[in-house]
């Protein structure tokens, strides 16, 4: 269960009265529903991302992740090519370590909580795990500082694991190995969550925003559409634990996120240059 704030009426007032809805059904599942996410996730979650990941994935950096237990806090930061990114990553964690299933991936509030179906969609796909939602606009400006709060007291719970997307929204370039440029928010979770928080840059490539497609490819073509995952060692941050609330510092842990992303992204284009051709 968690014991997070909640946010104040300041926070929530610019809001639209849906979002402000939808927030409080995700949070009223988090707080009380988690038994049930980790069910969730532990046994649908894992059949679905089998079926659309497992005969595809060439993993590399296990080694980074295999050792992890289930009271280990890991915040997973990686580049955003796919809405599925987090569940391939997951995909390998479910499977390959003994992780908790407490999980929490910010979210954009477009369409899961802006739209009437998102919560259902959020409870489907992943247990309520997509929270907190982050508004793209001018209005969520208070908001937005409660949901990084926020993100900083979840992950202080021992078990926990949390994905950020340093880019913070899809990168629909063509080349997948320009990223865009980060956000400071990343540098202040993983800062601000404390010692002991593992901070694990991933690349992830390969997944496009099908769902049903991927688990056809998965049986059908799983050679010629492989799904890539490369976890790099945990990042160093101790020369910025005495700068949590600097602004300046969040800047630098954000971009070392980003950097060591760039990292990964230049090792799959030297192990995997001839499928790019």
């Amino acid at each position: 269960m968690s014991s997070a704030p909640l946010p104040t009426p300041r926070q929530l007032e610019r809001l639209t009265a849906l979002v402000r809805f939808n927030f409080g059904v995700a949070d009223w599942c988090v707080r009380h529903l988690g038994w049930w996410s980790r069910l969730w996730n532990s046994i649908f979650m894992v059949a679905l991302t089998g079926a659309a990941c497992s005969r595809r994935l060439r993993l590399v950096g296990l080694e980074h992740v295999t050792g992890l237990g289930p009271q280990d806090r890991v915040l997973f930061v990686a580049n955003h090519r796919s809405f599925f990114d987090f569940f391939q990553i997951m995909a390998v964690t479910f499977h390959y370590t003994k992780l908790s299933r407490r999980l929490f991936f910010p979210v954009r509030a477009t369409f899961f909580y802006d739209h009437p179906l998102g919560p259902l969609v959020n409870m489907l796909m992943s247990g309520m795990a997509m929270f907190p939602p982050i508004v793209r606009s001018r209005a969520g400006t208070r908001f937005n500082t409660y949901a990084l709060d926020r993100c900083v007291a979840e992950l202080r719970q021992p078990g926990t694991v949390m994905g950020i997307h340093p880019e913070g929204t899809r990168n629909k370039g063509p080349d997948p190995y320009s990223l865009l440029r980060t956000t400071r928010g990343v540098g202040r979770v993983a800062l601000q969550a404390g010692d002991g928080v593992l901070v694990i840059p991933v690349w992830v490539l390969g997944t496009q925003n099908n769902l049903l497609i991927e688990i056809l490819r998965n049986f059908t073509q799983a050679r010629r559409y492989p799904l890539d995952v490369i976890f790099g060692a945990p990042l160093d941050l101790s020369d910025l634990t005495d700068r949590t609330d600097d602004a300046g510092a969040w800047k630098i842990a954000a971009q070392r996120c980003m950097d060591a992303i760039l990292a990964l992204g230049d090792e799959h284009r030297r192990r995997y240059a001839s499928d790019q051709s």
